[in-house]
């Protein structure tokens, strides 16, 4: 007597169900919906990817280098000395895209340029990410920095215009840190 075919051997004999229209529309709505709504609220609220257009920050960052932007950095601190970040230029600087540099002075000290040397209340500031052809040939100060205000230059000094020509910046104009370089990749880590 012939043997009947299982339940199991007669449900893998089955054609294979066709991919339709329906179920592609319903693939996209639980797969790329959720991912593009992701990746806007990260880039809204905690990383964004930038490049920097301009010399200025050589040999730190280099020209259209790519990096992500840490918009996290000072939600419960307040920027410090020697971070790099990227801002709103005060209106004074007669410019609208956001600008990338380095905080040397904070609030209440008094600023100083001379010899090529920064100084700081009077004493010299330790830069050792500045060569010596890049240390500013221009005098500056002394000069101030107001409360809520800090003091940004360029690493690449005489190529760069920072709080030497516009003034201080104001911290509310911090969009946040430049954090990590991503491109090109053999520069890849965190920027310093």
């Amino acid at each position: 007597m012939p043997k009947k075919p299982s339940k199991t051997s007669r449900a893998s004999s089955k054609a294979p169900e066709s991919y339709t229209m329906s179920r592609f529309i319903k693939d996209v709505i639980e797969v790329v919906v959720p991912a593009v709504i992701l990746f806007l609220i990260i880039r809204t609220f905690f990383l964004e990817s930038r490049f920097v257009p301009s010399p200025s920050m050589v040999p730190t960052i280099q020209v259209q280098d790519r990096f992500l932007l840490n918009k996290t950095a000072y939600w419960f601190k307040e920027p410090e000395r020697y971070q790099i970040v990227i801002f709103k230029p005060p209106a004074q600087a007669g410019i609208k895209d956001d600008f990338v540099k380095r905080i040397i002075g904070l609030p209440g000290e008094i600023i100083k340029i001379h010899n090529g040397v920064v100084y700081i209340d009077d004493q010299p500031l330790p830069e050792p990410y500045i060569t010596p052809d890049r240390a500013p040939i221009s005098e500056f100060g002394p000069f101030i920095i107001p409360d809520e205000h800090v003091f940004v230059m360029g690493d690449n000094r005489n190529n760069s215009q920072d709080s030497r020509y516009w003034g201080p910046l104001p911290l509310k104009n911090i969009k946040g840190e430049a954090w990590w370089r991503f491109w090109p990749i053999r520069r890849m880590g965190v920027i310093k």
